[in-house]
């Protein structure tokens, strides 16, 4: 199918939304504008065009250097199934003598949790002991059902720079396959959870056994966070075993002996899941340790940790921070979905999918810009399908120049408030339409004089990265973190008025 543009005069085709008539002009008007006085010097009409619009298949997308990192399963009968994992170096904030006397004589691990911050808001009501609710942020899908969720050591080196280009960052794709270890760190069933807002340590004497005492650990501004516990003997033989090593001597020689964590979520059963998104801001992993100091007597067991023989039991914890690279890793699987049906646009962020938008025809474009026409308004809208079944709409999408992936020119001269694409709802509150004002796009677009040339467009779901930062910003950055996604209705006549339309307000010259 092919954008038709015809006059009043003209066939009307099964096929074609477009009606507009063309009143020819006398004088010639070089330049189109959108500011124009109402007189009587002016008829008014309106354009509706009909939008090629087709789906395409997001394979990848830059999945580091991201301000948000997506964790879990999430899937639905439209888009089918996203397995959502990370990828992160892990830090070093003490290293050489200093962290290898650190753990002292007879040290035993007594716990060892990797900490991630949710984001997370603090409710005005609390529980009956005083102790405040939060509720989790950037949730996707059902939180009451249950993920897979496994830590490996990362065998995978990360580069900041490319190896190809030393001169650039090094960039990461969603669809990279990272190499890991045999034996997890953590292995069990997860789901999110407001109320992890503290972490007890127990604390062991040297034989490993006896609890001397117990730790209640909260994060500083007592928020909620992911708290997971890892396989201490791993832990021990790597990180206190081989303190003394040439390996703990730098952070160059750190990040080649370990290379960080893989956290690996995998659906548990068949019902829908869940993501969180996480900024990993904060995130940690923590050894807690007790150690010999001194000598001490029988009579001070009970109040400070000693054996006698073995002294004073004393309380010590070393914090590695997660390192500055990480990724995503994204996997998807449609073969339980209708993504592949031609009749709707699937639109989903997160290496899922986009649509491409062809307004004009070659021809049809050539006779419209033959014409004159004075551009006053044009809006570009695309209806949801309401009998979709799925329930993560995204509240804004975003309008581009796909061929050339640059910004449309009303993304520079009026903003991204001006030109829209915010989720309308229905009188129920329902999910209804996408409305995009690209008023100056097409009059530059149509104007007789040196217009722009005709490219396609795309539409996919916002992320802030989209909106340009000043004039010379006219890239379109391709990252994509947010899984959520809308199905529309297309050119498809079945859709009936729904069906995706430009229209377009314009004026002539009077005779």
């Amino acid at each position: 199918m092919t954008t038709k543009v015809v006059s009043a005069l003209k066939y009307f085709g099964m096929f074609s939304l477009v009606f507009f008539t063309i009143i020819s002009c006398e004088k010639e008007i070089e330049n189109i504008g959108v500011n124009l006085v109402d007189n009587n010097n002016f008829d008014t009409n309106v354009l509706i065009s009909e939008v090629i619009s087709t789906n395409e298949n997001i394979e990848k997308v830059p999945a580091n250097i991201l301000s948000q990192y997506l964790l879990g399963v999430y899937s639905d009968d439209e888009f089918g199934e996203l397995k959502a994992s990370i990828v992160s170096q892990l830090g070093i904030t003490t290293y050489g003598e200093t962290y290898a006397s650190g753990y002292g004589e007879n040290t035993a691990i007594d716990s060892v949790i990797i900490s991630i911050p949710y984001q997370s808001t603090k409710e005005t009501e609390t529980f009956s002991d005083g102790k405040p609710k939060f509720s989790i942020d950037s949730v996707f899908g059902n939180s009451d059902v249950e993920f897979q969720l496994d830590i490996f050591e990362l065998k995978t080196f990360l580069n900041s720079l490319d190896p190809e280009d030393p001169s650039k960052d090094m960039v990461y794709y969603s669809d990279k396959e990272f190499q890991k270890g045999d034996t997890p760190f953590f292995s069990n069933s997860f789901k999110v959870n407001p109320n992890d807002t503290v972490s007890y340590i127990k604390r062991y004497l040297n034989d490993g056994i006896t609890v001397y005492d117990v730790d209640t650990i909260k994060a500083d501004n007592v928020s909620p966070s992911i708290n997971i516990p890892l396989n201490e003997a791993l832990i021990h033989q790597i990180f206190i075993e081989n303190a003394g090593n040439s390996d703990f001597l730098n952070y160059d020689n750190f990040f080649h002996y370990f290379r960080g964590f893989y956290i690996e979520a995998t659906k548990i059963s068949t019902e829908q899941s869940h993501l969180v998104s996480l900024n990993m801001f904060g995130a940690k992993m923590s050894i807690y340790y007790s150690m010999n100091e001194d000598e001490g007597s029988e009579e001070d067991l009970n109040e400070n940790g000693t054996n006698g023989e073995q002294g004073v039991r004393t309380k010590h914890v070393y914090s590695f921070p997660f390192g500055n690279i990480k990724s995503n890793v994204f996997k998807r699987d449609y073969s339980n979905s209708h993504f592949s049906g031609e009749d709707r646009l699937y639109v989903q962020g997160a290496a899922g999918s986009l649509s491409v938008l062809e307004l004009f025809s070659n021809e049809d474009i050539s006779e419209i810009r033959n014409n004159n026409l004075l551009i006053t308004d044009a809006n570009l809208t695309f209806y949801v399908d309401q009998n979709a079944s799925t329930n993560e709409i995204p509240e804004q999408l975003f309008i581009y120049n796909y061929d050339e992936n640059l910004q449309l020119t009303d993304m520079l001269t009026e903003g991204i408030a001006a030109v829209g694409g915010n989720l309308e709802r229905d009188d129920d509150g329902n999910p209804y339409k996408y409305v995009f004002k690209i008023t100056d796009y097409i009059s530059e677009l149509l104007k007789s004089y040196e217009p722009l040339d005709l490219v396609k467009l795309g539409l996919k779901v916002y992320n802030p990265t989209d909106s340009p930062t000043s004039l010379a910003d006219t890239a379109v950055k391709n990252f994509s973190w947010t899984p959520k996604g809308v199905v529309l209705f297309n050119n498809n006549v079945s859709a009936g008025d729904k069906r995706v339309k430009l229209e377009i307000s314009y004026s002539n010259l009077n005779n």
